[in-house]
């Protein structure tokens, strides 16, 4: 039995040109967004190092002042993996959809 598709060869080339570039599109705007995170989690540095010198903080405050730091911190550096891991994923999609059309066309 004959497979039948519904779209020529060049529609496919042309969809699957078109994903790709969406795909970089996606991926371009990750690393984006990491740079600016990068960026801000340099600025929070500064913050807390800025913060580190004052000495008339009383102990309570910097108990609590510590605690969130240490949390946004944490939530930061998870996030900041995650963006990375989702660039990784595009661009290992890119790769599969250019092996296939390299597989296809030659």
């Amino acid at each position: 039995m004959a497979c039948s598709l519904s779209h020529t060869i060049d529609e496919i080339h042309a969809l699957v040109y078109k994903l790709m570039g969406e795909d970089k599109a996606r991926q371009n705007a990750i690393a984006e967004l990491a740079v600016q995170f990068d960026n801000a989690c340099t600025a929070k540095d500064d913050l807390r190092k800025a913060y580190e010198k004052c000495n008339d903080i009383p102990q309570d405050s910097r108990a609590l002042i510590d605690t969130f730091l240490k949390e946004e911190s944490d939530k930061d550096y998870e996030m900041n993996l995650s963006m990375y891991a989702k660039a990784a994923k595009i661009e290992k999609q890119i790769e599969t959809k250019y092996v296939w059309l390299w597989e296809k066309y030659n």
